[in-house]
């Protein structure tokens, strides 16, 4: 009976492993193997503010298991935004873009299968053309089954400089998210997810903006291959609202986003 049970213990482990994120925004505890690698692509589509608003955030990421439940991954970022601009009376579109480079570090403490929950941290840093950030995160995850759950705690600095009366100085940004998410699965291969976002900025030690967001996903896996994809619309503003429910200074009215992966 008790190898019956580790066999069933092993069996459901390697199937988290092999889709180790049915999320696309929110995270999971599991961690590559030693020795394992993986190639990541993300597409992010954020669009609708109070004018014209169009951005596409492209981050290439290769991550790599060192063993004892740590990883780390190297991503290299790619931002394109377009903006409407006014001169005087006359108004146009304006385009800029960024890059960057990140690098992350995940320690797993608790396992979602032996343990009654999983337990992660997360560390990532970013060095940019325009700006600097921190980001860290607690990941506390569990599955139930055929339902996986999944919840993440989210603080990131971001330092970026900027001219006044002449003189430079660094201005701050800080952010506070929190994600819940839920995963159904049909089978080994397909699940259709939820995902919930709260998103909190804070500037001068005042929270300045805040935001729901929602939506509905589906994530579909292959022996070494995933892909994750979700619509997450802006449900409502709790500050810094525009002339409707939404926060459209801040933040966008929908964002999409894309993500696939081969295991190697």
């Amino acid at each position: 009976m008790k190898r019956i049970l580790v066999i069933g213990l092993l069996v459901n482990a390697l199937t988290i492993s092999a889709q180790d994120r049915l999320f696309t925004y929110t995270y999971q505890s599991t961690v590559l193997s030693k020795g394992q690698k993986e190639l990541e692509i993300w597409n992010t589509l954020r669009t609708g503010r109070e004018d014209f608003y169009s951005r596409i955030d492209q981050r290439t990421e290769f991550e790599i298991g060192l063993g004892g439940k740590l990883q780390t991954a190297f991503y290299l970022n790619l931002t394109s935004k377009t903006t409407s601009e006014q001169d005087d009376s006359i108004k146009f579109l304006d385009t800029e873009n960024e890059i960057s480079f990140s690098n992350e570090w995940k320690l797993k403490l608790l396992d979602p299968v032996v343990n009654p929950f999983g337990l992660a941290l997360y560390g990532e840093y970013s060095i940019g053309s325009k700006e600097y950030e921190l980001e860290g995160k607690l990941i506390l995850d569990k599955k139930v089954n055929r339902i996986t759950i999944a919840a993440n705690a989210i603080y990131e600095l971001e330092v970026e400089p900027e001219f006044e009366h002449g003189e430079m100085e660094w201005e701050k940004e800080q952010k506070a998210d929190f994600n819940l998410a839920l995963a159904y699965s049909f089978s080994p291969a397909f699940a259709l997810t939820l995902e919930n976002s709260y998103k909190n900025v804070i500037e001068g030690g005042e929270l300045e903006h805040s935001a729901l967001y929602s939506g509905l996903g589906i994530s579909y896996a292959m022996e070494n291959f995933w892909i994750n994809l979700t619509a997450l619309p802006q449900i409502k503003s709790f500050k810094g609202q525009t002339n409707t429910s939404l926060n459209l200074n801040e933040f966008e009215k929908l964002q999409f986003r894309l993500l696939f992966s081969y295991v190697f």
